[in-house]
Parts: structure tokens; C-alpha cells; sequence
């Protein structure tokens, strides 16, 4: 028990901002982060949500709740995902060879690719926050998004092939097994029955375009890189969770 709350401590130090007693790190911990990565997202989605209804009770316009919500989540987590969205932009826009791209992605430097990527995903994002909020979409969509995106993510993470040259891609998969996939996996489960349980079968859609957008986007970084890694994860993990926005916003 003590080694799973250690893990748990771990991958909120590790992916959120929020405040947590010092915990050393080590292995026993590490191996155990990814069964919580679900968790982390019900932690976000339950702060996006309240900020939601926050915003709601202070009568705040529709544009500035649009610009809040939509960074709420890129705060909660310390900007990581969206530095892995930025490098494996860099990395992919720049129609390198394999090596020079690999080498792009480690690059700390950020390029004209990245700033470009960036600016569009800000857009679609304020108007998916947009449509979101004036077409009155059940607000549960804020927890599901995160929990899917994250279930997802650390499945491919830990079933698929890591990178050479990512230490922290082969780091969070040491010493993980079929029981870590199998959580992730009843988590999908889970949030999947909760969507059609909040939101109709536009729900289990949105969780189904998600887990599709996710997984293409792994696939071509494997494509492009040989594998995945921690950048790689917070690029498909953004991808994820614009593309579960985006089609709330078209269907409803």
C-alpha cells in the first residue's frame, strides 16, 4: 500500500503543479505511477469542471470564460504536455530525416514549427471553449476528456516500442505489466459507460474519436521517430483532448 500512494504522490509531483509532501523517488514508486495517470486526469478534469461553475457564478462573459477554460488544464500541469506537443511539432514539421528529426525533438530550442502549431491549437481550443460553454454541453465532458485522454496515452506508452534515446519513456515502463495495462484499460472502460451515461451516445462517440485521434497520432510519431517517448505522449495526449472538444462542439 505504501508503494502505491508513493507512486500516486510521484505522478502528482511529476504531472500536476498542485502542492504534495516530498516524497524520494525510486524505482518501487516509478513503477507504479502509471496505474494513477487515470486518476490525474479525474484530479484535472475535477478542477476544469469547477472552474467551469466558478466561472458561472461570476457572471463573467462568454469570451473570457472561453480564454480561462481553455488554459486551465495546460496550467494544472505545469505546461508539460503542451512542451511535448511543441518538440514532436518541431520535430515532424521539419521533413528531416529520421536522425535530424530525433535530434530536433531533444532539441531544448523552440522553432518556428512549434510557435506556428502552438498559435493554431490556441485557436481551435478558444473555439471549441467557445461552442462549448454557448451550446450549454453537460460540464462532466471536462472530467471524461482528461481521464480518456490519459487512460489511452498510458496504455500506448506502455504497449508500444520506446524510443532509443528516451530515458523517460523506458523509465515510467520499467518494471509495469499486464496488471498496469489491465487498469488503464477498465479505466477507458469506465469513463466510456459514464459518458453515455451523462452525455448520450454523443459521449461514447466523443470517447471513441478521442482513443482514435490519440492512437493516430502515436502511430505516426512510431512512424516518424521509431518509437515513443514522454514528448511523444504529451503530443498525443493534446491531440486527444482537442479532437474529444472539437467533436462535442460539432455534433451538439
Amino acid at each position: 500500500m505504501k508503494k502505491l500512494i508513493k507512486g500516486l504522490l510521484m505522478a502528482l509531483t511529476m504531472f500536476t503543479i498542485i502542492p504534495m509532501p516530498y516524497v524520494e523517488w525510486d524505482d518501487d514508486g516509478a513503477k507504479n505511477m502509471m496505474k494513477f495517470y487515470p486518476v490525474i486526469g479525474l484530479i484535472v478534469g475535477a478542477i476544469w469542471m469547477g472552474i467551469y461553475y466558478l466561472l458561472n457564478l461570476l457572471n463573467c462573459s462568454i469570451i473570457l470564460k472561453s480564454i480561462l477554460l481553455m488554459i486551465v488544464p495546460f496550467i494544472i500541469t505545469g505546461m508539460l504536455h503542451l512542451d511535448g506537443f511543441m518538440d514532436v511539432c518541431d520535430a515532424i514539421l521539419s521533413r528531416r530525416d529520421k536522425e535530424e528529426k530525433l535530434r530536433i525533438l531533444k532539441d531544448s530550442a523552440t522553432g518556428a514549427f512549434a510557435v506556428v502549431s502552438l498559435v493554431i491549437l490556441f485557436f481551435i481550443q478558444f473555439g471549441t471553449m467557445y461552442s462549448f460553454i454557448e451550446k450549454g454541453i453537460n460540464p462532466v465532458a471536462l472530467i471524461l476528456i482528461p481521464i480518456v485522454s490519459r487512460s489511452v496515452v498510458a496504455y500506448l506508452l506502455l504497449s508500444k516500442p520506446t524510443i532509443k534515446q528516451s530515458s523517460l519513456g523506458a523509465y515510467f515502463k520499467k518494471g509495469t505489466n499486464i496488471i498496469d495495462r489491465s487498469i488503464l484499460l477498465i479505466s477507458l472502460i469506465l469513463a466510456f459507460l459514464a459518458a453515455y451515461i451523462f452525455i448520450g451516445y454523443k459521449g461514447m462517440f466523443m470517447v471513441g474519436i478521442m482513443g482514435i485521434a490519440i492512437t493516430l497520432a502515436t502511430e505516426k510519431c512510431i512512424k516518424e521517430f521509431g518509437g515513443i517517448s514522454g514528448d511523444v505522449a504529451g503530443f498525443a495526449l493534446v491531440k486527444g483532448e482537442i479532437a474529444g472538444l472539437l467533436i462535442l462542439s460539432i455534433i451538439f
